[in-house]
């Protein structure tokens, strides 16, 4: 496994206080439970050396499927809503996934905190969107500031 990625975890299990992983890892996936929140999968690419983070978002109703799938192309256009991540959808499982890559190359430990924490953060938005697509209490679409960087 590469070292700069098990690096990257090391700064990450610190800063939120995780426990030691076990050594060795048994693969590049690494999956964080969040206590109320999303489950986040970190994964190293070797083949492409890119980190890759995704989540699953939450499921919709087969009704609903047209209002968020336009959701959808709105916020990736140009990462409108998205932070610099990319923002899916399974129609055959009604599930919308979220998924941000960058070389690791680009990587210094602080930034892939940050880049975890803004992922996280973009997430949980985009959970509370999901939640009101079909109510009238969909309103604009979260994480137009800043987007999520790699050094």
């Amino acid at each position: 496994m590469a070292s700069p990625y098990l690096s990257l975890l090391e700064a990450l299990r610190q800063h939120c206080e995780l426990p030691e992983f076990p050594d060795p890892l048994p693969s590049n996936l690494l999956n964080l439970e969040l206590k109320e929140g999303p489950t986040i999968t970190i994964n190293f690419n070797e083949e492409t050396q890119y980190v890759e983070i995704f989540s699953s978002i939450g499921a919709y109703q087969p009704d609903q499927e047209l209002e968020v799938l336009k959701r959808i192309a709105q916020a990736n256009f140009l990462w409108a809503a998205t932070a610099g991540g990319t923002l899916s959808a399974r129609p055959e499982e009604q599930t919308v996934y979220f998924a941000y890559q960058a070389p690791i190359s680009a990587l210094e430990a602080e930034d892939f905190v940050h880049l975890v924490e803004k992922f996280i953060d973009v997430v949980q938005q985009w959970q509370e969107i999901l939640k009101k697509v079909g109510s009238e209490e969909v309103a604009s679409e979260p994480a137009s500031g800043a987007p999520i960087e790699a050094a």
